[in-house]
């Protein structure tokens, strides 16, 4: 019986270490929705500031480069106790080298318009990582595109 579950342990652990890069970086994406789901209003800019590369950089008008910018800009952004936004990865790959890959899949936004009625909008997102010298994996920008325009929620 005991040999019986150290080989179940075994080829577990082992399917554990065995991830390709691109199992790995879509489990950093969907670590990444979890951890900033999790958190309340006043830490969700924290969260999602910790998945930021020190030197990041997002296609905003007028884009943001470099940690401190992204994180006054999301600050403010994620302070909305009537804003959520969830998404999941559909793709990832890593590119030759394995150090830089991207994720890509759906989003959904919900929020309260100027009238106070509850809206949702979906799209689509990029997300571009690169793997840090800890072996962990840090977004270097993100962006996205909006499926069309903001609907009433469901």
């Amino acid at each position: 019986m005991r040999r019986g579950l150290l080989c179940l342990f075994v080829l577990c652990a082992g399917a554990l270490f065995a991830a390709t890069p691109e199992e790995a970086i879509m489990h950093a994406d969907r670590e990444f929705n979890q951890k900033f789901n999790a958190a309340d209003t006043a830490a969700r800019a924290d969260a999602w500031m910790s998945y930021f590369a020190d030197n990041s950089a997002v296609p905003t008008t007028p884009p943001l480069a470099g940690k401190p910018a992204l994180s006054e800009h999301y600050q403010k952004v994620f302070s909305n106790p009537d804003l959520s936004l969830s998404w999941e990865p559909i793709r990832g790959e890593v590119f030759p080298g394995g150090e830089m890959g991207y994720t890509t899949g759906k989003y959904v936004a919900r929020f309260k318009d100027k009238d106070g009625n509850k809206m949702e909008q979906t799209g689509r997102y990029i997300t571009v990582w690169k793997k840090q010298t800890d072996g962990s994996w840090k977004i270097v920008t993100d962006t996205g595109s909006d499926d069309g325009p903001p609907r009433a929620a469901k």
